[in-house]
């Protein structure tokens, strides 16, 4: 086969999303700490499904119509850091179709170095050894084959990207010292391997992988995000664009700024950036072509027609629509019933269901903004592998309302920041007021390890008890109540005035009271207090406040 048409690359991609939701469980057991929540391949898997969802049923004359459907689904239910990255390769890879009716050898190999040089774009400081690692290393290989005319076939092709996948692959260890303490390879660089030998076995023996079961949503963190360290949240569009400005003007702001968002679709590139010269960022952009729907905080704002793009105007939304009724509004992700009465109690209008083994999709975020009729609304992702999915929202939402992503990740920040805030107050106080709520309080979680490991200097059995810190392992051991009485003891410190103990669904009342009685007799000076909630993942979350 030289070329493939609409029709078979469909098949193919839907024996790909199949194929990887038979291998999602083994995917999720590599993650590198060895506690229940390492689904990477459930996100991954979650995210495709949610393009073939958006394909099922319909005719595509093209591939180009057909990707762009896949990358337009794939941006709506990308859940956590892998999804998000797996939608940027596929809207990569869709960019590099525009006017193409099949996909031949040359294009294909185009497309993957778009499809790598978009996801590495996605990520502001990205981390090799990671999927993106293999994302470029397959498209370099598959380059260097086809130059010399050694690949004449779409099947030689695609067996060349799974035998390279698996390459680099095994050389993730080795690039990230965390998986090689952990002896694992990277989560989402399998994905991605195991997405082209699903294509690859249904082209070349028409395996469909039918009749699989789908997997719960779920969560992995292999990359970091960094908190906010600018004060001026900046955006607008650059419109009437005539060449492609993406890398330059991405590479300026970088000197200026950071949560860089850089996006170039034809003729508008949409620009979002923490700085504090938003002068400057403006003064740049102005050298490019114009600019509309500007928007900056600690000034007054600026309105115009929002400019909606091809994703908006699928989604025909009507921003003209919205209702507003009052200033200030909520979005939460959430999981177990003590804390989400507890945010309830707080103001929080919507209620996310998700977190850890269950990440939340763009698509869910919009539509909880969509349903919370205020001016400004504060979003918390409360876990790190929920945040790239927020901000990917903000992307594909077209709304008039003021839009926040306050990067917690976990509940007791989203709880510390909305005591802080003041409805008195304006948005960028507020935001400031709630930052330093979350900078005051230290968190520990403490699970069950799922597997046996060597991380950190521990040496972990599978069903001992861990203790995890800003994403360290801090502590491990037979005994719950002994681990979690350490974690405690570790992230007390001399500014420590109250100890918050949030216990969840599968501890009993006597342990509660067991570990709270021991803190108190080791702590007499600090306040300890207890609360229920309901959280099936942690057994208990422990919180040191100023």
């Amino acid at each position: 086969m030289k070329f493939l048409t609409a029709d078979v690359l469909k098949d193919m991609l839907k024996a790909a999303n199949n194929y990887l939701k038979l291998n999602a469980k083994k995917i999720n057991a590599l993650n590198v700490f060895p506690v229940p929540d390492g689904d990477t391949g459930t996100n991954m898997s979650a995210t495709l499904a949610s393009s073939i969802k958006e394909i099922n049923g319909k005719v595509f004359k093209s591939v180009d119509e057909l990707m762009n459907a896949v990358a337009f689904g794939s941006l709506k239910g990308a859940r956590g850091n892998s999804g998000v990255i797996l939608s940027q390769l596929l809207r990569g890879f869709a960019k590099e179709l525009k006017g193409k009716d099949v996909l031949d050898i040359p294009t294909f190999v185009a497309c993957l170095k778009s499809a790598a040089a978009s996801a590495y774009r996605a990520v502001m400081k990205p981390t090799e050894g990671t999927m993106l690692t293999v994302a470029k290393g397959i498209a370099e290989d598959v380059e260097k084959q086809t130059m010399s005319d050694s690949i004449s076939e779409i099947e030689d092709l695609l067996e060349l990207c799974v035998l390279s996948g698996k390459k680099w692959l095994s050389k993730t260890p080795e690039m990230l010292p965390i998986l090689k303490e952990a002896n694992v390879v990277d989560s989402g660089g399998m994905g991605l391997v195991v997405i082209f030998e699903g294509m690859y076995k249904f082209l070349k023996e028409g395996i469909s992988f039918e009749d699989v079961q789908e997997e719960d949503a779920c969560e992995v963190a292999t990359l970091k995000t960094d908190d906010i360290k600018f004060t001026y949240c900046t955006e607008f569009f650059i419109t009437g664009l005539k060449k492609n400005i993406e890398d330059e003007f991405r590479e300026y702001l970088q000197t200026i700024g950071d949560s860089i968002i850089v996006i170039q679709d034809g003729e508008i590139l949409k620009t979002h950036v923490h700085t504090n010269s938003p002068g400057k960022v403006i003064e740049k952009a102005l050298k490019y072509g114009e600019l509309i729907n500007i928007k900056i905080d600690n000034m007054k704002y600026q309105h115009q027609e929002f400019v909606k793009t091809e994703m908006n105007q699928r989604k025909n939304e009507n921003i003209e629509n919205e209702i507003i009724t009052k200033e200030y509004g909520f979005v939460a992700v959430s999981q177990g019933e003590g804390f989400n009465e507890i945010l309830k109690g707080l103001g929080v209008d919507v209620i996310i269901e998700g977190g850890q083994t269950m990440n939340p999709s763009a698509e869910e975020f919009i539509s909880a903004i969509r349903n919370v009729p205020a001016k400004n609304i504060f979003v918390f992702p409360n876990n790190k592998n929920v945040i790239m999915s927020a901000e990917l929202a903000l992307q594909i939402i077209n709304t008039k309302k003021n839009i926040k992503i306050i990067k917690t990740s976990n509940i007791p920040e989203c709880i510390a920041a909305l005591i802080r805030f003041d409805v008195n107050s304006n948005v960028e106080e507020n935001l400031q007021r709630m930052q330093e709520a979350i900078n005051s309080i230290k968190v520990a979680e403490v699970t069950q390890a799922v597997r046996s490991t060597r991380i950190n200097g521990f040496e972990i059995k599978e069903g001992d008890f861990i203790g995890i810190s800003k994403k360290e392992i801090i502590q491990s051991g037979k005994d719950l109540i002994e681990v979690a009485f350490l974690c405690a003891k570790k992230i007390v410190d001399d500014s420590t005035q109250i100890l918050s103990i949030y216990y969840g669904k599968n501890v009993s009342f006597d342990d509660v009271q067991k570990l709270v009685e021991s803190l108190k007799a080791e702590f007499p000076k600090i306040d300890i207090e207890s609360y229920q909630s309901g959280n099936d993942i942690y057994h208990f979350i422990i919180v040191a406040e100023m």
